[in-house]
C-alpha cells in the first residue's frame, strides 16, 4: 500500500513514494555528513583552536546531536514529510516559525554544495598535479570542481533509486578505508597514544582552562555532523517512514559520531600530540598522515576522501531540493520549485541547487581559496543549522501537548529537548565571545542578516498571504495506512 499525500492543486506530480528502504535513507544521512571528507577537512580545520583536545570536542558533540536527534525521531515518526524541520516547527510553533527555520536550513544546505565542490576541486588537482604532473594551473581545482557538479547532477536528477544506491555503495567504501587507516595510525603511534585527548588543557586555546578552544573548535564538530538530519527530507519516498526515518537518524549520528572520535583521535596521536601545532599548516593532513602508515599506498585514503565529497555532493542536493520542493508546492517559494519531473525527484529545484552552488563555490574559492574558503563557508552553514536544531527541540513540547498529549512526559518531551538547547546556545554563545579573527568575524553579520531577509519575508508572507504560511501546518503528511507497511 502506498503513502498518499494531500494534494495541491497546483502540483502536477508527486514524490516516488516506497522507493527505499533503511539502507537508503540511512545513507542519506551518512553521505551527506561525508564521514571521510568530515575527518580530513571540518575536524582538521577544528584543531587551530581545540589542538590535542579534538577528541573531547567531537565527543561532547556526538552526545548534543545524538539528544538533538532524539528529538527529531519523536517528531518524523509523526511527520513523515519532505519538509523536514520546516514540517515539525509548523507543527509546534506555528507555520510563520515554521517558515524561518525552513529559511535557515536552507542556507545551511546551500553552502553544503559549494563546500563540498572546494574540496573535490582542491583535493582532486592536488593529487593529479602532484601524482600525474596533470595541472591547469593555479586556479586548476575550479575545473574539477565543475566536473564534479556534473556528475553530482547526474546522481540526482534521475530518480532517487539510483542516488540511494549510489549513496549506500559511497558511504560503505569511504567509512571501510578510514577505519582501517585510524587503526593503522593508532597501532603505529605506539607510546604515542595518550588519554590527554580528552583533556581540554590539551586544546591550543587557554581561556577558561582549555575549555575556550574547545569551545569554539566545537563549531567545526558541528559542521562534520551536520546533515546527520537530512534522513528527514526523504518522509515522502522512503517506505514506512514512521519507522525508518527516525531509526536512520538515530544510526546515523550514533555511527558515525563513533567513527569521528576514532578517527579524531587516531588523527591526533598519528600527528604527534607535542607537534599538533603544526596540523593546521599542511593543505592535507591526512593525506600526509596515509603516507606515513601507507607510503605509496596513500592514494587510497586521497581517493576515500574524493568520493566522500561526491557522496556528500549528492546527499546535500537532494536534502536542499526536496526543501526547496517542499516550500515551492505550497508557494512559500517560487512555485516552479514544487513540481517534479518525469522522474518523480524535484527537477528545477536541483538544477537551481547546482548552479546556485557553483556559483558560491567559485566566488569563495577565488577570494579566499579553497582551504580558508572550506572554513569560512562551514563557519557560515553551521551556526544556522544549530539554530534550526535549538528551535526543533523547543517545538517538540509543543507539539506533544497540542497533537499527541497521551504520550507526553516530562523527561521524554520536556528535559530531553532542554537540554540540548542549553548546550547549542552555549556553543553559539562562544562563537562570538570573543571575537574570532578574519574572515570568520563575518560569520555574524551575514548570517544575521539572512535571518532578517527571514523575517522581512515571513511578515509580508503573513500579511498579504497568511493561507501560504497555514499550509506548513499540514505539508504532505504521510496518510494513516502507512502505519500498516511492514
Amino acid at each position: 500500500m502506498s503513502i498518499e499525500a494531500k494534494p495541491l492543486s497546483e502540483r502536477s506530480s508527486t514524490l516516488q513514494s516506497n522507493a527505499i528502504g533503511l539502507p537508503g535513507v540511512l545513507f542519506q544521512s551518512v553521505t551527506t555528513m561525508a564521514p571521510a571528507g568530515a575527518v580530513a577537512f571540518s575536524l582538521g580545520a577544528a584543531i587551530p583552536f581545540t589542538g590535542g583536545a579534538l577528541p573531547l570536542a567531537v565527543l561532547i558533540a556526538l552526545i548534543v546531536c545524538l539528544l538533538v536527534a532524539l528529538n527529531i525521531a519523536s517528531m518524523a515518526k509523526h511527520l513523515p514529510s519532505a519538509g523536514g524541520f520546516f514540517t515539525y516547527v509548523s507543527r509546534g510553533l506555528g507555520p510563520q516559525m515554521g517558515w524561518l527555520v525552513g529559511w535557515l536550513f536552507t542556507l545551511t544546505y546551500i553552502l553544503l554544495l559549494p563546500l563540498t565542490l572546494l574540496v573535490l576541486g582542491s583535493v582532486t588537482d592536488a593529487f593529479l598535479s602532484g601524482t600525474f604532473h596533470i595541472s591547469f594551473g593555479s586556479n586548476g581545482w575550479i575545473v574539477y570542481a565543475l566536473i564534479f557538479a556534473a556528475v553530482a547532477f547526474l546522481l540526482t536528477y534521475f530518480g532517487i533509486k539510483i542516488s540511494a544506491d549510489a549513496g549506500v555503495v559511497l558511504g560503505a567504501i569511504e567509512i571501510s578505508i578510514f577505519v582501517v587507516l585510524s587503526l593503522w595510525l593508532i597501532i603505529q603511534a605506539g607510546s604515542g597514544n595518550t588519554l590527554a585527548t580528552f583533556n581540554p588543557a590539551s586544546s591550543l586555546q587557554s581561556g577558561l582552562g582549555g575549555w575556550q578552544g574547545v569551545l569554539f573548535g566545537m563549531l567545526f564538530a558541528f559542521l562534520a555532523f551536520s546533515g546527520f538530519e537530512s534522513s528527514a527530507t526523504l518522509g515522502e519516498e522512503s517506505r514506512n517512514p514512521r519507522r525508518i526515518v527516525p531509526r536512520a537518524i538515530l544510526l546515523a549520528t550514533l555511527c558515525i559520531g563513533i567513527f569521528y572520535v576514532f578517527c579524531g583521535y587516531a588523527g591526533v596521536v598519528g600527528w604527534g600530540l607535542a607537534k599538533i601545532t603544526s596540523y593546521p599548516n599542511d593543505q592535507n593532513p591526512w593525506g600526509t598522515l596515509a603516507a606515513r602508515a601507507w607510503g605509496p599506498a596513500a592514494f587510497i585514503a586521497i581517493l576515500a576522501i574524493l568520493n566522500s565529497a561526491l557522496g556528500n555532493a549528492n546527499a546535500g542536493i537532494n536534502a536542499l531540493a526536496r526543501q526547496l520542493y517542499a516550500m515551492g508546492r505550497i508557494r512559500a517559494f517560487p512555485g516552479l520549485l514544487g513540481q517534479t519531473n518525469r522522474y518523480h525527484t524535484p527537477g528545477r529545484a536541483i538544477i537551481l541547487a547546482l548552479i546556485v552552488g557553483t556559483i558560491l563555490t567559485l566566488v569563495a574559492g577565488l577570494i579566499y581559496g579553497p582551504t580558508l574558503g572550506f572554513a569560512f563557508l562551514g563557519s557560515l552553514l553551521t551556526v544556522p543549522i544549530l539554530l534550526v536544531y535549538m528551535t526543533t527541540c523547543l517545538a517538540v513540547p509543543f507539539f506533544y501537548l497540542k497533537e499527541h498529549r497521551s504520550e507526553f512526559t516530562v523527561l521524554r518531551h520536556l528535559i530531553l529537548p532542554a537540554v540540548p538547547f542549553i548546550l547549542l546556545a552555549i556553543v553559539l554563545y562562544f562563537q562570538f565571545v570573543p571575537l574570532p579573527p578574519a574572515p570568520f568575524i563575518l560569520v555574524g553579520p551575514l548570517d544575521a542578516a539572512w535571518l532578517v531577509l527571514g523575517i522581512i519575508i515571513v511578515a509580508l508572507l503573513s500579511w498579504r498571504t497568511p493561507q501560504i504560511l497555514q499550509q506548513g501546518d499540514t505539508l504532505f503528511v504521510a496518510d494513516s495506512t502507512e502505519k500498516e507497511l511492514a
